[in-house]
């Protein structure tokens, strides 16, 4: 059945899953695009699926749960990009506990949707183990984080927590803890990769607090040419990633 108007109850609850309290309540968000879409069938995580009136069904999307179409005008309001995909998909909430601990993630206080879909992207490419997002940091199903991890975010076990109970956790489970900060720091180039390594990063503005920093091991910093301030947080996590990576 096409759905033509946007009274229609399920097209009034898909709208306010763009509303993270609406979210949260539903324990549901959205995703768009085929290669989302598909990440999603591949994870399990679609509860149903969306296309517009003009779309040509994959066979995949078919098999995947109910598919409700929707008149082109309603299906793009609904969308978050300009020139949509004619699919997407409402998935369900459910972060993943993270297992093994050698390698992981600290976010402090993100703010940037984009910084930290990339951080998630990053994270898997470079085999971590999983991340922590610390108080303050930015909604994970937030639309723009969602297209920035191309994926990840179905991939990667995540977790919420304070920081500060986090850190003695993790030490005390023989996890070695580095802040990044340019006081009384060691370069990237002079860290030991053995053993169990956690790495945290801080507020775009702000980088990470002092309380945390006051909890870890030691601190890092990436070495530069001296005419180049800082680099964008994602930026600079997924070049520590990198040099640590599994």
């Amino acid at each position: 059945m096409l759905i033509e108007s946007n009274q229609n109850a399920k097209y009034k609850h898909w709208m306010k899953l763009k509303q993270k309290k609406h979210r949260e309540k539903a324990g549901e968000f959205l995703v768009e695009g085929e290669h989302l879409v598909k990440e999603a069938i591949s994870h399990g995580a679609i509860t149903e699926i969306i296309v517009r009136e003009d779309a040509i069904m994959d066979g995949e999307f078919a098999a995947a749960g109910p598919i409700h179409t929707i008149k082109a005008g309603l299906f793009d309001k609904l969308a978050s990009t300009q020139s949509p995909q004619p699919v997407m998909a409402v998935c369900k909430m459910g972060l993943s506990k993270i297992g093994a601990c050698n390698r992981l993630l600290l976010l402090d206080a993100i703010q940037d949707p984009g910084n930290l879909g990339t951080l998630i992207r990053s994270a898997a490419a470079f085999g971590f183990d999983g991340i922590i997002l610390g108080d303050g940091c930015v909604d994970i199903y937030n639309d723009k984080a969602i297209r920035a991890t191309q994926g990840a975010i179905f991939k990667l076990p995540m977790e919420r927590e304070n920081l500060s109970l986090a850190i003695p956790r993790l030490q005390q489970g023989g996890v070695r803890v580095l802040g990044t900060s340019l006081a009384q720091a060691t370069p990237l180039s002079g860290v030991s990769a053995s053993g169990k390594l956690a790495f945290i990063l801080g507020n775009e503005g702000s980088g990470v607090s002092k309380e945390l920093l006051g909890l870890t091991d030691g601190n890092i910093f990436i070495e530069m040419r001296e005419f180049v301030e800082s680099l964008n947080v994602s930026i600079a996590g997924s070049v520590i990633m990198y040099n640590f990576r599994q």
